[in-house]
């Protein structure tokens, strides 16, 4: 991961994300940021502490009383109470917020909306339109770099791995309500270990045809 000055403006700090790794900010945040991903603070971060995001990262972020944080995205910003939140910019007309544990609030700056998410509520956020959608998720917790999931329905993590990865896997066969997975996933980790993971764990195949992946 690199550090280096802000070309326009010496006083900011650009950290950018060459692979998959952890950066600590000056408060004691962790930033668990995906390969790709930047982001941007100022010097006098203790001061205000305020950090632009491109890409996806999960933010730990370290609880100071009556000192706010604040995390920019494309035209919206999140305001934190001290907690654990994942963002997505994947897709750039649509970005999501997960919260797991602590209180956020969402703002959209082109209406003034404002969403305050309690634990285990997700934000989907249409950039182009400033529609928002909030639906809740279950048994999946955040520790240390790693998604903790607690018999979870098969149809549910493969979801998840689709939405963490960008990937379509399929499931093919229908396993109905005991095929419940519990196990973790380090946020660094392969997809191919993920699927190995999955597949030992409730005896699946995996098979690849036109580059699409396919669970049975």
């Amino acid at each position: 991961m690199n550090s280096v000055r802000d070309n326009i403006n010496d006083e900011f700090i650009m950290v950018i994300a060459q692979q998959n790794q952890m950066h600590v900010l000056p408060d004691s945040t962790k930033v668990w940021m995906e390969s790709g991903s930047s982001i941007k603070y100022t010097k006098a971060f203790n001061k205000k502490r305020e950090v632009w995001l491109e890409g996806n990262s999960f933010f730990e972020v370290y609880k100071h009383e009556g000192s706010f944080f604040q995390v920019h995205i494309n035209k919206a910003f999140i305001e934190v109470k001290g907690t654990c939140f994942l963002v997505k910019q994947d897709d750039i007309k649509q970005n999501e917020i997960t919260l797991f544990h602590g209180k956020i609030e969402f703002n959209v700056e082109s209406t003034g909306k404002k969403i305050v998410m309690q634990p285990l509520q997700k934000v989907t956020y249409n950039v182009d339109n400033a529609q928002t959608q909030i639906e809740n998720i279950a048994h999946i917790t955040w520790e240390n770099g790693r998604y903790n999931f607690e018999d979870v329905p098969l149809t549910q993590l493969i979801e998840t791995v689709n939405q963490m990865y960008n990937t379509n896997i399929v499931l093919k066969r229908n396993l109905g309500k005991k095929a419940l997975f519990s196990g973790s996933i380090r946020y660094d980790e392969t997809l191919d270990d993920v699927l190995d993971k999955i597949c030992f764990s409730l005896n699946l195949t995996i098979e690849t045809h036109n580059e699409q992946i396919i669970i049975h």
